[in-house]
């Protein structure tokens, strides 16, 4: 059953599939935290279990993005020879946890300007 796990090689497709989905699914929370810290109506919006809150919504937010995203993008590399696109991948998914962790500090989602 867990042979699945234990395999020393994944398919090369199923890798990329893999770093798109978490970096795409990656600026999507950030910008829904944005989202519901900011606005009442999304923080309603996102509150699935009222007594968890807004992050119960952005938890299964962010589980759906990424196998809708990884089932479509795995359809799209199958069989697919994705070696010149590792290193674009990888790239991409560092830069996305990086605008994730720097986009979801309290000072900066609590930023504001006022105009007197």
């Amino acid at each position: 059953m867990l042979s699945f796990f234990s395999k020393h090689r994944f398919h090369e497709s199923l890798a990329c599939a893999t770093l798109i989905s978490g970096s795409i699914t990656l600026h999507v929370m950030w910008i829904s935290h944005l989202l519901v810290v900011r606005s009442t109506f999304f923080r309603n919006l996102f509150s699935v279990v009222p007594g968890v809150g807004p992050i119960s919504g952005l938890y299964l937010k962010a589980v759906g993005t990424f196998f809708i995203l990884f089932f479509l993008s795995v359809l799209y590399w199958k069989g697919k020879d994705c070696s010149h696109q590792r290193k674009h991948l990888l790239t991409f998914f560092l830069f996305s946890t990086l605008i994730f962790f720097v986009m979801t500090l309290p000072f900066v989602y609590s930023f504001s300007i006022t105009v007197e």
